[in-house]
């Protein structure tokens, strides 16, 4: 008896690899009825691969080509690098949707970007009392910030020297307290130019 290498397939699935007499009767068996093709002993074959799975060598196409060749799908949270498949960085599956962002962030026009301070309450992330707190600390920090910016020593010693530089520094002044008179004052400002 001849001993051979072979498989058995079905409408163009692999349905098992065979050692032994190809020419056999598999009467009673499950490969009845089943086309036998002679493979290689050596060829790694898998059952319930498709015949175009492999090449003419009988050597299994990765799974890049199976692909392009639109013989399997693209596998989920995948995606090609030039030529070479790779799973996708953490970051894209959040762009893509199938990952959630942390808390705080959010996806806006393909990026990953910190929400505004507004959206954290709408989303429950901060309540209203802490967004008020911290809208109140940034106005009040940052008149102060415009205030010392007016009181450095050069900024005085130019006023002691320069009338007309002196009056325009008392107008920024006058201007930047007035901004705690405004109606919205701490939360809703609008700063002189």
């Amino acid at each position: 008896m001849k001993v051979e290498s072979f498989i058995t397939e079905l409408n163009g699935v692999i349905s098992g690899k065979h050692h032994g007499d190809i020419g056999a009767d598999f009467f009673g068996t499950p490969y009845f009825g089943h086309k036998k093709r002679k493979v290689p002993f050596d060829a790694e074959i898998q059952q319930f691969d498709h015949i175009e799975f492999y090449d003419k060598n009988w050597v299994r196409k990765p799974l890049a080509i199976l692909i392009k060749e639109k013989l399997l799908p693209m596998p989920q949270c995948h995606v090609w690098d030039d030529d070479e498949l790779r799973p996708m960085s953490a970051e894209e599956r959040i762009i893509n949707g199938l990952d959630e962002p942390h808390p705080g962030f959010k996806v806006e026009n393909g990026k990953i970007v910190q929400m505004t301070e507004k959206e954290m309450v709408a989303a429950g992330l901060i309540s209203q009392d802490e967004f008020n707190s911290r809208l109140e600390n940034k106005n009040t920090s940052e008149l102060q910030h415009r205030i010392s910016e007016l009181q450095i020593p050069e900024v005085l010693a130019q006023a002691e020297i320069d009338e007309k530089y002196a009056s325009e520094r008392k107008k920024k002044l006058k201007d930047l307290l007035a901004v705690k008179n405004q109606k919205g004052w701490p939360f809703d400002v609008k700063w002189p130019e």
